[in-house]
Formats: C-alpha cells, structure tokens, sequence
C-alpha cells in the first residue's frame, strides 16, 4: 500500500505512513490521557508498543493502514485501522486521537468516515474498537456513525482500572 494524499483547504489528508506519524499518535495519546486525565505512564508505554507492532507493516500489508490529517507540517488528528485476522471478525478502529487544536473541528468525523469507507470496500463485515467509559465526546462520534456499545467490563490493561467498553458498527453489502 502507497501513502496517498489529498488537500481539503488546509488540511492534508494522508493514507498510510508518513514521518512523524506514529510518533504524534503517542503524543498526544500521552498528553491527553496521562497528562490530562491522570492515567498511569504506563498507557503511553503501552501505545508506543502496540503502534509500532501494527506501523512496521504499514505498506507491507494491506490489512493495516492509517488516516491522518496534518496543517503543513502539524499533526492534527488520526486513526488506525487493523484487519488482521484476530479473535473477532471484522476491522479493529484504534488510536482515534486529535491535537488540541483540533478537537471539535470536526476532523473526528472525517477519519470516522475514511475508516468505515475502507473497511467497507474490503469487504469486512464489521468495525469494532475498544475504548473506555466516559468519553463523552467519542462516544457521541461512534453512535453518530451507527456504533453500538455491545459490552463494558472493568480491565486494567492500560496500567490503571478502567470500565472497558467493547462497540461496534454492522458493515452492510450494498447491491
């Protein structure tokens, strides 16, 4: 898979790798949840790790790739896609995250699309994700997009106990 690009006025939509990326994801995943929500170092750490096993494969395999949007050369916002075989069917939606300046732009609602969109023309019949409770902004975008919040459990994965929930939106063929 190449790395594709696209403007939208000012934004630079990417598909797939480029500099900086997996670096930014950790970030602002850093800065939002541990700086900002007081969540052990550990969840960082943790992002870092799970990134770059899913980034090395980044035009390796067309199972993963990534949306990003960037202003020149700042981070704005992205998502990363995984359709590798695993325990559930379907795509796996992870690191949705946005930059400061970004949140509320509405470039969550882009990505959310980009992703459904690839996802749905590979044919897969499901996108799910996991995230946490309390998230009120992100749990508006997924049931905007058709989400359904199918389970929530306690997990400390993350390094800190956190009330899991497990969503997920039906892909169906169109004739």
């Amino acid at each position: 898979m190449e790395t594709t690009e696209r403007k939208d006025g000012e934004t630079r939509w990417i598909q797939g790798a480029h500099a900086g990326l997996v670096g930014e994801i950790v970030r602002w995943h850093g800065r939002y949840y541990v700086q900002g929500r007081g969540w052990s170092p550990l969840f960082e750490a943790l992002c870092a790790e799970q990134l770059g096993e899913i980034a090395r494969q980044w035009g390796e395999r067309d199972e993963v790739t990534a949306f990003s949007a960037w202003r020149g050369d700042e981070f704005l916002a992205a998502v990363v896609m995984d359709a590798r075989p695993g325990a559930r069917a379907g795509a796996r939606l992870r690191f949705l995250i946005a930059s400061d300046t970004a949140r509320g732009s509405g470039l969550g609602n882009e990505l959310l699309a980009r992703a459904i969109a690839w996802a749905q023309a590979r044919g897969e019949t499901a996108v799910w994700l996991t995230t946490v409770a309390g998230l009120e902004a992100s749990s508006h975008l997924y049931r905007k997009y058709g989400f359904a919040l199918l389970e929530e459990r306690h997990d400390r994965t993350w390094g800190d106990e956190h009330l899991e929930q497990l969503w997920e939106r039906r892909i169906h063929s169109q004739p």
